[in-house]
């Protein structure tokens, strides 16, 4: 639990401090983790990357407050239930797939090119003001509960 909360959570400290610190990270600069449902939500199997993607989205919004002053933002992303090598390596994968598809509105996965287009977007200048906050990316799939016949 202690290596996945610091490879998983605090390291997006580590990493902040170490830039700041060596002047790295300018003026209008963007800090960006990456969270989960599992952030707000349990999962079987999922207890202590639950935990670390709770910590992060806590250090983000600590992050946003404390370099604000540098006009510095912090934003976690939720991604949706993305195919991955690293979801792949977690337990029941393959029902989480297959739920993630029924439970989004959009039939379909999210992808990493749905992250990259909103990383994109909140890397501009106009996002300037977009801070400390849990930004899903996931077509609405974080919002449903129920998975049964759509329509």
């Amino acid at each position: 639990m202690e290596m996945t909360l610091d490879v998983m959570a605090n390291s997006v400290v580590y990493w902040t401090q170490g830039l700041v610190s060596r002047n790295l990270l300018r003026k209008g600069g963007r800090i960006f983790g990456m969270t989960s449902s599992g952030g707000h939500s349990v999962l079987p199997s999922y207890g202590a990357v639950s935990a670390a993607k709770a910590a992060l989205e806590s250090h983000i919004r600590q992050l946003a407050m404390e370099l604000g002053s540098m006009e510095i933002t912090a934003n976690a992303i939720l991604a949706g239930v993305t195919d991955t090598p690293a979801l792949r390596k977690i337990p029941g994968n393959q029902h989480m797939l297959d739920i993630a598809r029924k439970k989004n509105p959009t039939g379909r996965l999210t992808t990493p090119e749905d992250v990259a287009k909103v990383v994109a977007l909140l890397s501009e200048d106009t996002a300037g003001f977009v801070s400390g906050n849990v930004i899903a990316v996931d077509g609405g799939e974080d919002i449903v509960s129920y998975v049964g016949q759509k329509g």
